[in-house]
């Protein structure tokens, strides 16, 4: 009888985090919709809606940690999805609002206003630059850890 070690099959990147990546690019779309059929500012809604995407994220990691800790740089890259299809939503809806009060005759402080004022600075500067420091954390740690997160 032998007794070889069992090694750990490797995991399936594309099934794994493809339908992470198209789930949370639904999820985005369905947030973003709903903001621009509420008046097009971000409240207490879009907050919620933004809520229940990041418990969602966090629901996905903590049941496929197993299998991400097999894949080189699982984790991160899990977050880096995040990161940029949440980010990237509230951008682009931003980037749309600027045109469309560029469109109208407005004046540049009223473009201004649109662009970064109110409820749209901390979802368009704010978020993405405290998560994206925190991403950047993360990626040196995997890097500096070889890729595989314990």
């Amino acid at each position: 009888m032998s007794t070889l070690p069992q090694m750990s099959s490797p995991a399936n990147v594309r099934t794994l985090l493809l339908p992470y990546a198209l789930g949370l690019i639904i999820a985005m779309t369905i947030v973003q919709v709903v903001i621009a059929a509420t008046g097009g500012e971000v409240t207490i809604l879009a907050g919620i809606l933004t809520a229940v995407v990041a418990l969602g994220i966090a629901v996905w990691l903590w049941r496929n940690r197993r299998v991400l800790k097999r894949v080189r740089f699982g984790v991160v890259i899990a977050h880096v999805i995040a990161f940029v299809t949440v980010s990237t939503s509230y951008n682009l809806h931003a980037i749309v609002r600027l045109m469309a009060a560029g469109a109208v005759d407005k004046s540049a402080s009223d473009i201004a206003q649109a662009a970064l004022g109110g409820s749209w600075f901390g979802v368009t500067i704010v978020m993405s630059a405290l998560w994206g420091f925190g991403l950047l954390i993360h990626l040196v740690g995997a890097v500096l850890g070889r890729g595989w997160e314990d």
